[in-house]
Order: structure tokens, then sequence, then C-alpha cells
């Protein structure tokens, strides 16, 4: 997200501890569902904030949270392309990353995805001999960055799970043209998903996307498309909304006002497996966005279940546990970017878990 807006971390809050602020949350059961309004109740309003919210006036309010949340490309692309090679750069490594990928059998392959006067830069990286027949994870990266500069943790994707990796570049990122917005990142992530199913023929339902940061705007947009089909869900230190994340003493409904509604997005997600991971010291977004989420997510997935007569037509179990489709992981120990770096060995195994999970819950 944005380093200019800044959000007080729940710690610093006089929430009274309990089990689940010391430790991991490892269960959608463990999770404090009320800890929004705990967190709002103990937000501590600054006079700027107040400013904004209730002087500003409707639209420039709308403005200020759009700036507030704007789209930050890096000033130095990560990467480059060559003869329609992606090449990875990084001046301060001290290996040959294209070389180390080509040794351990690992294939990068550049797609431009042109849709209209739509051009969006993805990259696919695989074990080879590429077998589109895996499961393939849609990764949307945070802001501040590329996919070269997200490269290494998509390495690390690759030699950790046995899926393959497909990432892009959202408008104003790397080489994707036009300016960065909201709904143009939207139709970037649908430019992607088309060419994986329509030209790459891949089953919509071994795609897993995940999102990460800023990212799981893309996913939950996607997901909450009635024409989409995916394997899965991953969101990682995701936000809830922007009204969410600016102003969060504010509880009415105002979503004329609203940019990134993620947690509307869910409110419409068909029942798939889905799994939110966020650090409780995270000072970018705080914890309770993904409390937010998993609400709204419960209710959404049990409102479909009652009106269900039958078990999903796609599940091979004769009923389904809508709790266990939900995987939640809250990090004490953790921040907004180091998740993986802190806990490297829980979070691959996780992944892997949640992998396996969607695998079964497709099957047949």
């Amino acid at each position: 997200m944005n380093s200019s807006v800044e959000v007080p971390p729940l710690d610093a809050l006089s929430i009274a501890p309990k089990a689940g602020d010391v430790q991991d949350d490892e269960h959608v059961d463990d999770v404090d569902t009320e800890l929004e309004d705990k967190y709002i109740k103990n937000y501590k309003v600054t006079r700027e904030s107040k400013f904004a919210f209730f002087v500003l006036g409707l639209l420039t309010l709308w403005s200020f949270i759009v700036s507030k949340l704007a789209f930050a490309p890096p000033p130095v692309k990560g990467y480059t392309v060559q003869d329609n090679q992606f090449l990875y750069k990084n001046p301060f490594s001290r290996y040959d990353i294209n070389e180390l990928l080509e040794l351990n059998n690992v294939g990068v392959k550049y797609n431009r995805i042109v849709s209209g006067t739509d051009e969006v830069a993805s990259i696919l990286l695989y074990r080879k001999p590429l077998d589109l027949n895996k499961q393939t994870i849609l990764y949307s990266h945070g802001n501040n960055t590329d996919m070269g500069h997200s490269f290494p943790a998509y390495i690390n994707l690759i030699f950790q799970t046995n899926a393959n990796i497909v990432t892009y570049d959202y408008s104003g990122y790397g080489y994707s043209n036009k300016k960065p917005t909201e709904m143009n990142m939207y139709r970037n992530i649908k430019m992607v998903y088309k060419f994986l199913t329509d030209d790459l023929h891949i089953d919509p339902m071994k795609i897993i996307l995940y999102g990460y940061s800023i990212g799981s705007c893309a996913s939950s947009y996607l997901i909450s498309l009635r024409d989409v089909k995916v394997g899965g869900c991953i969101l990682q230190s995701p936000l809830a909304s922007g009204i969410k994340l600016l102003f969060p003493f504010q509880k009415r409904y105002l979503p004329w006002l609203d940019v990134f509604k993620n947690y509307e997005k869910l409110q419409k997600a068909a029942l798939i497996p889905v799994y939110i991971m966020h650090g409780k010291r995270d000072q970018d977004i705080p914890y309770y966005h993904s409390v937010i989420l998993l609400n709204a997510l419960r209710k959404n997935f049990e409102r479909q279940y009652k009106k269900m007569n039958t078990p999903p037509s796609h599940s091979p179990h004769e009923s389904v546990d809508i709790t266990s489709l939900i995987k939640f992981w809250g990090i004490a120990n953790s921040d907004h970017n180091d998740i993986e770096l802190a806990n490297a060995d829980d979070f691959y195994r996780r992944l892997r878990a949640f992998l396996m999970l969607c695998e079964d819950y497709n099957r047949g």
C-alpha cells in the first residue's frame, strides 16, 4: 500500500489482550469476530481524519480516498523484455537468477496479452516440461512492485509447490500500458484469466487465485463474477475497503464514497475454498480487515448453503462443511511484508495443504 497512509497498529490501541492476540489464529473458530467493533471503539480519531471526513465534502472526500490509496508503480522496472523474453534484473544480487532457473529446469514464458487497446504484461513460470493440467496459481502482486521486483517470491512458490505460477502487471506497471486505476486492475485480471482459459485451455477449476495486499482486490473481484469459475482463492494481507482503511471510525454504509470494496465482493463469491492470512502486527493494513472479510465470507457461504437442497454438483462429498472451505491464519509475529520470511516452514506447509484442499474439493 501507499506508504503515506498512516494506520495505527492494533496493538497500539487499548484493547484488552486475549489469547488470540498473543498467538496465531489457526482456525476460523479461533477468530474474534467482534474485532472490528473493538477496533473502532478504541480508535483514536485525529483532527485531520475528522476534517477530511466531515469538512471536505463528498466528491472531494472520494478523491481524497483514491489519492491516499493510489497505485504507486516502482520508478525502476524490476525486469526487461528482449526478443519477447522476460529477463529478471537485480544489480544487488551476486547470482544470475536467469541462469539458476535454467540449471534447475524452471521455464519462464513471457506473454503480452492484448484486448483492444489494453496490453498486459504477464509471465508463466513452470517446471519443465510444461504441464498445463497441474494447478496454476494466478498471482496478483502488491503495490510499489512489479513482476520483476516480486520475482523471488514466485521462484519460491515454484520450488515449494507443484503448481505453475502465472502473474501479471497492472496497467501502468512494468510493460503493461495505460494508467493504473481500480477499474483497469479489474480489466487486467479478467484479460489474464481469459488468456489462461481460452488460449492455454487451462481447466478453470485448476486455477487458484492469489492476491497479496492490494492484489487481493483483483482476486476478490474475479471470484465475485458469476461467469467466472476458479478452484480456490488465497488472500494475503488483504484490505476490506478504502474507507475501512482510512476512516475506520466510520460505520455508516457509504458505497458511493468507497473504493476497493473487497467485503462486498466476498459477499458474492461462489462456494470455493478460500484461504485468508494476515499478520497481527500489520501496520499498513490492520489485521481486523481480514476479520471483516472472514465474517462476510462466512455469512455468504452459510446463506448459499441454506438455499441448496443438495451439495455442490462438483463436490464428490455427500455433504459440505462450510467452515471447512475457509482456511484462516492470523500470524502473531508478522507485519505486512514478512509473513513468509518470519514463518517460512509454516507458510509453505499451510499453502501446500490448501492447494490439496482445492484439488480434493474440485475433483470428480
